[in-house]
């Protein structure tokens, strides 16, 4: 469809000189206040380790990362695998996807995780035996436990799928793929990204790059799989009150007959009275350490990872696409913007239909979203962004080798203290992912807290407009995330 069918009347009103000149400095302000954060826990994480967080398994849990092979990305799938999740990478790059995949499942889980003995607990002392018995030290030793994995492959569960945000119809590819395949969908990390190209590059359906590889391809790729997700909850619904997750003996997954369903390692189907379920393994089936529990049949977290840059997005608004003129920050800053609103009116419409049932169906978990600024991190793509618009201004000119090396200079210098590594950052997308949903649902996290963005990113009003916006230039994603 062409861009133009597809504009509508902004309702933000033009921002004038002054007030563009105000969103400007803000953005600076939250950088340089978060620069200077980022000096104090470089510091204190060179004393002294950060304290684990979130180290509860999540065994049975299935996580797409779009764009997990690079960058914060990684370091959030690597982080997830580790606490036992099937982490699912949707990328572009199919050969560095899968050197991504290698380098995860080489990973160590935490304790307790993925099949893994729990780190055992201080003991106190043993007490002084009787005169004439046998002192510890002459008793056996215990046999060591013996290790987790072995002939079954890696012990965490990670591959790649192929998810080209460039291409709407690569979206919807995947979306059909997924489900074929009949996985559950705990945790959606829309994560991908590209970041300030120096000139407007248009993708295959004609849409400015940033915009649709940005948000519009993550909104389009929620919207159907959380349609999809719903359905899958419907078709386990039988007699029972909710789906039963109980302990197998089997590792290896039973396929149904059509052969869609492709599970994680050691889970199978099971269909008693006509009602389908998911069966764990036993904690010593390869790779899952479940226990022999019910458990809740959870909702699906929507993770859109955003920029403190949304700040200036209000200033592109009224030419979403950059058609009249481009501005590689501003457009960067309005996709970003885009992903807060997308967060905001999903977990909306979440609230909505939990008010609008009333049919007496089981309760499946709560759905939610949130959208998180993972920090200011030291990535390939922030680099270059850095790198070629500090640089760019002294291309073609005598002075173009000296700046650069300067510009450089500078960045090895000073850029690890005010900026954070991927696996630090990696903290607050793990927060974002699994903090109960009454501290985050709905919510911007920055530095790791619920924080106020942008208060264009609050208005009702833009994000209504955004979605029927993204509507028109998708055709349309039908599901539960699209009713209000």
């Amino acid at each position: 469809m062409p861009v133009e069918a597809a504009a509508e009347a902004p309702t933000l009103p033009r921002v004038g000189g002054a007030a563009s000149a105000l969103r400007l400095l803000h953005t600076m302000w939250d950088g340089t206040v978060e620069s200077v954060v980022n000096v104090w826990d470089n510091c204190k994480e060179r004393l002294a380790p950060p304290e684990l967080r979130y180290a509860k398994p999540l065994d049975g849990k299935v996580v797409i990362v779009t764009g997990g092979n690079a960058g914060i990305g990684l370091a959030t799938a690597e982080q997830l695998a580790r606490r036992g999740a099937h982490v699912v990478l949707a990328c572009r790059d199919s050969a560095r996807a899968e050197a991504a995949v290698q380098a995860i499942a080489r990973a160590t889980p935490l304790p307790g995780c993925c099949g893994t003995p729990r780190a055992p607990s201080p003991k106190p002392s043993p007490p002084i035996p009787p005169t004439g018995a046998a002192s510890p030290a002459s008793a056996p030793a215990p046999a060591p436990a013996p290790a987790p994995g072995g002939p079954s492959g890696p012990l965490l569960h990670v591959e790649a799928m192929d998810l080209d945000l460039g291409r709407l119809d690569s979206v919807r590819a995947f979306a059909r793929q997924w489900r074929r395949r009949g996985l559950p969908l705990h945790i959606l990390v829309c994560n991908a990204g590209v970041m300030g190209p120096p000139k407007r590059m248009l993708t295959a359906d004609g849409l400015e790059l940033q915009f649709q590889v940005n948000f519009l391809s993550h909104w389009l790729l929620a919207n159907l799989l959380l349609e999809q997700e719903r359905s899958r909850r419907d078709a386990t619904r039988g007699s029972w009150a909710r789906p039963r997750l109980t302990a197998a003996n089997s590792q290896q997954p039973t396929q149904p007959a059509n052969g869609n369903h492709q599970l994680p390692k050691g889970w199978r189907l099971s269909a008693p009275a006509g009602a389908a379920s998911l069966t764990a393994p036993t904690a010593g089936a390869a790779g899952l350490g479940g226990a022999d529990a019910e458990e809740e049949q959870p909702g699906t977290r929507v993770v859109m990872v955003t920029s403190l840059t949304h700040r200036v997005g209000a200033l592109q608004w009224h030419d979403k696409q950059s058609a009249d003129s481009y501005n590689p920050f501003l457009s960067y800053g309005l996709s970003k913007l885009a992903n807060i609103l997308t967060a905001k009116e999903l977990q909306r419409r979440f609230e909505a239909q939990r008010l609008a049932r009333s049919d007496g169906s089981p309760p499946y978990g709560e759905d939610s979203a949130v959208a998180v600024h993972p920090g200011l991190v030291s990535t390939h793509l922030a680099n270059s962004f850095f790198s070629e618009h500090g640089t760019g201004w002294a291309a073609g000119t005598p002075l173009e080798g000296v700046v650069e090396g300067v510009v450089g200079g500078f960045g090895q210098l000073v850029g690890p203290l005010l900026t954070r590594t991927p696996d630090a950052s990696a903290a607050s997308m793990l927060h974002a992912c699994l903090a109960p949903a009454s501290c985050v649902a709905g919510r911007y996290l920055a530095l790791g807290r619920p924080t106020a963005p942008d208060q264009a990113a609050e208005d009702p009003r833009l994000a209504a407009e955004l979605w029927s916006y993204a509507v028109q230039l998708t055709g349309g994603a039908h599901g539960s995330s699209s009713r209000a």
